[in-house]
């Protein structure tokens, strides 16, 4: 496991406490190219992740909201700072090196933060749909994981 110094411990401290203080990219994109929803069927706390992606495949914004934890309003803020303005293939092996990260946490937040990562594959879902002929507001996809740390059998 990686080990921090006290200086690298502090940064991660401030940027987490920003990020659930002052949320960023909080709210809605109308008309947004993909919306997608991640969802714990067991305790229905929900993620949504709007995507406006450009002609070249680049994350033009993208927003979240959530009806969950601080945690995943945290991964939430967190993640679409990480990826806004980059292009989807980054987003995506973001999503993939985000989920592989917080496997180290407890169950709990691994749920909450799964909840953003399973959001933004939704939208990205929705957006491959849209192509499709479909007229979905949006796609959904179910947590693997409870919030409540007990494993969704029906999946």
């Amino acid at each position: 496991m990686e080990e921090y110094n006290e200086d690298e411990i502090r940064d991660i401290t401030n940027e987490v406490l920003e990020h659930m203080m002052s949320p960023k990219n909080y709210g809605k994109i109308d008309g947004a190219s993909g919306v997608g929803m991640g969802v714990d069927p067991t305790n229905g706390e929900f993620a949504l992740m709007y995507l406006n992606i450009d002609e070249n495949q680049n994350i033009k914004d993208i927003k979240f909201s959530c009806n969950a934890c601080q945690d995943t309003v945290i991964a939430g803020s967190m993640f679409t700072e990480m990826v806004k303005g980059e292009t989807l293939e980054y987003g995506k092996e973001s999503a993939s090196l985000m989920s592989e990260k917080i496997t180290l946490a407890p169950p709990k937040q691994q749920a909450c933060s799964g909840m953003v990562i399973k959001a933004f594959d939704a939208a990205i879902k929705h957006i491959d749909d849209l192509k499709n002929g479909s007229k979905d507001e949006m796609a959904k996809l179910e947590l693997d994981i409870s919030c409540e740390g007990v494993e969704n059998k029906e999946q």
